[in-house]
């Protein structure tokens, strides 16, 4: 990622923005469901248009959340660090800025009351602290090479397989880790384009 001088608290709502319209733009989780309903001849799981917008929101407030964690994970590159801990104090404020920005730019969006923030925080700790486990886990493997324990799961994968298709779960749960993989790529993206005009 191209190192700047400064990062604004501002490019949070831009990468809010920038998120939205992209998961309106090129229709992200509607391709996710289409593909999945062809994939595995679904077509019961469609409901018409209310219970399809319906999906695509519940869906789509995961992927959002998927690439809000995303974002936090590679923002220490923007000063050139791979880890946040390497970070000097006022670096660590401004990544928090931003993200703080980027959620309250999610909340302005999608309109959200006292209640929506809590839960949009509460979901985010839970994924928050399954990547650390999935790191503490894989670290702690690579030390000891004689003993290797599976990766934790993403919550994205259950809680996007059980919205799906909670009545065919194991196949919903494919779909969902290969559509959980699309979404890292999708997050760094953005954020570059988001960042882009801040070159020094």
């Amino acid at each position: 990622m191209a190192r700047a001088k400064k990062l604004f608290p501002i490019y949070g709502s831009a990468l809010a923005n920038n998120m939205l319209a992209a998961l309106e733009r090129e229709h992200i989780v509607a391709g996710f469901v289409a593909a999945y309903v062809e994939e595995y001849s679904r077509r019961g799981i469609l409901g018409g248009p209310a219970r399809d917008r319906e999906l695509a929101e519940t869906i789509g407030r995961e992927v959002v959340i998927a690439m809000t964690l995303e974002v936090r994970r590679v923002l220490p590159g923007f000063f050139g660090k791979r880890l946040r801990s390497k970070l000097k104090n006022e670096e660590k404020e401004s990544i928090d800025l931003l993200l703080r920005e980027l959620v309250g730019a999610l909340g302005r969006a999608w309109n959200w009351d006292g209640e929506d923030r809590r839960q949009f925080r509460r979901d985010f700790s839970l994924y928050s602290d399954s990547a650390a486990r999935k790191t503490s886990a894989a670290s702690a493997n690579r030390k000891r090479r004689s003993v290797r324990v599976g990766p934790e799961e993403s919550p994205f994968v259950g809680r996007v397989a059980l919205l799906l298709d909670p009545s065919m779960l194991d196949q919903a749960r494919r779909a969902a880790r290969k559509f959980h993989g699309e979404i890292a790529p999708l997050a760094q993206k953005l954020l570059k384009q988001t960042l882009r005009p801040s070159r020094a």
